[in-house]
Formats: C-alpha cells, sequence, structure tokens
C-alpha cells in the first residue's frame, strides 16, 4: 500500500517517533479498509426486485395524491399532479442512473 510506504520512508528523528509513525500506520490501515469496504457497497447492485417495489410504490402514491388534492386545489390539481410527477419520477430516474453497480 503507498501511503504505508510514504510513511516507512519518513527517516526517524526528533520531530516523527517510532510510536508516532506506528500511530499513523495504523490509522492509514484503519482507513485502507474503510475504503475497501466503502467500494463493496458501490459494487452492490441494488436487486431488481427492490428497484420495481420502489417504482410501484411511488406510482401507487401518485395515484391517489390527486384524491387528496382536488379538495383544496381544484382545478389546479391537474396541473399541480404534472408538475409533482415529473419531479419524483425524474428524481427517481436520476437515482436509478447514478447507481451504478
Amino acid at each position: 500500500d503507498r501511503v504505508g510506504r510514504e510513511v516507512m520512508s519518513i527517516p526517524y528523528g526528533p520531530n516523527f517517533t517510532s510510536r508516532e509513525r506506528l500511530s499513523l500506520l495504523s490509522s492509514v490501515e484503519k482507513l485502507s479498509n474503510t475504503v475497501g469496504q466503502c467500494e463493496r457497497i458501490h459494487q452492490t447492485a441494488v436487486p431488481l426486485n427492490y428497484a420495481r417495489h420502489s417504482l410501484r410504490g411511488l406510482t401507487l402514491w401518485l395515484v391517489t395524491l390527486p384524491f387528496c388534492l382536488v379538495k383544496e386545489m381544484g382545478l389546479l390539481t391537474g396541473p399541480a399532479m404534472a408538475v409533482i410527477s415529473w419531479l419524483l419520477f425524474g428524481v427517481y430516474q436520476i437515482g436509478y442512473s447514478i447507481e451504478d453497480p
């Protein structure tokens, strides 16, 4: 690991003791392990059933939302639903695209 080699190349002296070097190497190892765990999470794909279920849930919510809004918004319910649907389906699509398994 490159960072460990860089730390080991620093000469011993009054400004950098062996105890500090070991502490720094320990921190570098922990950081390296954490980055490896993050890479595993990044490489794991979202299950297709989860993606379908979340899309169905969003669709069901958007289908029932006008019934709640019509009492307060009247004729503006249609345009409001168009904007809300466009925004939420757009966010869903961005999330699906960013997933990058």
